[in-house]
């Protein structure tokens, strides 16, 4: 019996089939409001919250998902009941939001984008050609429906490009040699010196030219620290970058240009950066304190967007269970551990504000907050920051980092949420075990806290570094 369902030919009722091109019209959409209803769900209880209402990430993080999973519902309950006179109203938004996102994602970043515009586009014209269904059956549509239906997708354009201009990284907020002209280390002109391997100082400490990295022995601990400003994850002009190839993403070596002694203890180590700028780092020894004094100088040349950076990374090896304290907190002893990644155990990490208040928090879980407080005090620009090394509770280190507070980014950042600034001090554990390698992550500006792949840009200039590595009983 052609054209009836098998159990209406049993029943004597005729049921005429639904068209394949219908049905896979329907399923089309079912899958669409299906992706889209889930995303903005997603994104509601996974992104950064804790912004105001005049921050943009306000209405794209909290307001905007709910609204895509309302329509998304709206859209799903109309194509069940088949009303086709709302859907003609419904569904051209979301081509049209495709569309304004695409658009304005080219012209807020050109580069990135000149290599991947055609997919989203693509997405946007078999929408758009999809949404077209509704007006081919059910009737003819009143001026009021075509008017109804033109402003909702106006209106979806808007929603679209606002989505992509959400994007864009804040003014940068680095503050090179801490609002300054003094630029790179000022050491006199000394003897050039052939490249060669690691250059010891002492029996305890040496350097090594490469890349500028300190290696100290201060018993039981063995310390590393690298601290010439570097980029791990770089985006050409501000976009996210999980668009970015992962050749480009990547930023330069340092590659060694000479070396120059002056004096008996002190050095002069020079460096290019391909594309980025130059370096340079000056290397003191003070036999009677054992201490190393450096004065490391990155030159940017232009601005540099990135996703990851350190302006100093610091590993910590030999102790047995190793804690920190921070100069604007004395007395306050943290515990390292290791985080969650994505989520699980809490990560502890320090930052400062724009109204010089220096926090110590800890997540909620993993990375993501709301951040409880655990420590606080006060860290003006001209203050020197202090991180001292304990291990079981002995001090046995100091670290002191002369410009970080001065040069610090406070603009809120985009990932953390939660009134977190850009400017971060991580630490932790490599593993669970209270001895594994401990990590003190130092960044000016970037957004390695919270969720997202958000680019913060570091203004072009000079960054100084200027540090001193010391055993506490050098300390008076």
């Amino acid at each position: 019996m052609e054209g009836q369902d098998l159990k209406g030919a049993r029943t004597g009722e005729v049921v005429t089939r639904e068209p394949i091109g219908s049905w896979l019209w329907r399923l089309w959409w079912l899958a669409v409001l299906v992706v889209h209803g889930l995303l903005g769900a997603v994104w509601w209880f996974l992104a950064p919250g804790g912004f105001r209402p005049d921050h943009p990430r306000f209405w794209t993080n909290e307001v905007a998902p709910i609204g895509i999973v309302i329509q998304a519902m709206l859209c799903l309950w109309f194509l069940h009941h088949e009303r086709m006179d709302r859907l003609r109203t419904l569904l051209p938004g979301w081509p049209a939001a495709w569309a304004g996102w695409t658009l304005a994602m080219i012209g807020a970043f050109p580069t990135t984008m000149a290599r991947i515009w055609l997919v989203p586009a693509l997405v946007a014209v078999a929408m758009g050609l999809s949404a077209i269904g509704p007006w081919r059956r059910g009737g003819p549509s009143g001026r009021r429906t075509i008017l109804v239906s033109l402003a909702g997708g106006l209106g979806a354009v808007m929603v679209g490009a606002g989505f992509a201009c959400a994007l864009r990284p804040p003014a940068a907020g680095t503050h090179p040699g801490g609002g300054k002209s003094s630029g790179r280390p000022r050491i006199a002109a000394g003897r050039n010196l052939p490249v060669a391997g690691a250059m010891p100082f002492s029996r305890n400490i040496m350097v090594q030219p490469s890349d500028g990295s300190l290696i100290a022995r201060i018993s039981p601990l063995r310390i590393s620290v690298r601290p010439l400003l570097r980029f791990e994850s770089r985006s050409p002009d501000g976009a996210p970058v999980v668009l970015v190839p992962a050749a480009v993403r990547e930023g330069p070596e340092p590659r060694m240009r000479r070396i120059s002694k002056i004096g008996d203890d002190r050095y002069l180590f020079s460096y290019d950066l391909e594309g980025q700028g130059t370096a340079s780092l000056g290397a003191g020894f003070d036999p009677a304190a054992a201490s190393l004094a450096l004065d490391a100088a990155s030159t940017l040349d232009r601005p540099v967007y990135s996703h990851l950076n350190a302006y100093c990374d610091v590993e910590v090896q030999g102790h047995h269970r190793l804690s920190l304290e921070f100069s604007p907190c004395p007395g306050s002893l943290f515990g390292l551990v290791r985080p969650g990644i994505p989520f699980g155990r809490p990560a502890l990490f320090a930052y400062v504000r724009a109204d010089r208040t220096f926090l110590v928090v800890e997540a909620t879980s993993g990375e993501k907050g709301p951040f409880q407080a655990l420590a606080r005090g006060r860290l003006e620009p001209s203050d020197p920051l202090t991180i001292t090394l304990h291990d079981e509770g002995r001090p046995v280190a100091r670290l002191t980092l002369e410009d970080f507070a001065a040069q610090a980014d406070t603009t809120l950042s985009p990932t953390a949420g939660w009134g977190v600034p850009v400017n971060a001090i991580e630490f932790a554990l490599s593993d669970d075990k209270p001895s594994s390698m401990a990590s003190i992550f130092i960044t000016l500006s970037g957004t390695s806290v919270g969720r997202g792949w958000d680019c913060v840009a570091h203004r072009a200039g000079t960054y100084r570094n200027r540090l001193r590595l010391e055993p506490v009983r050098s300390v008076p």
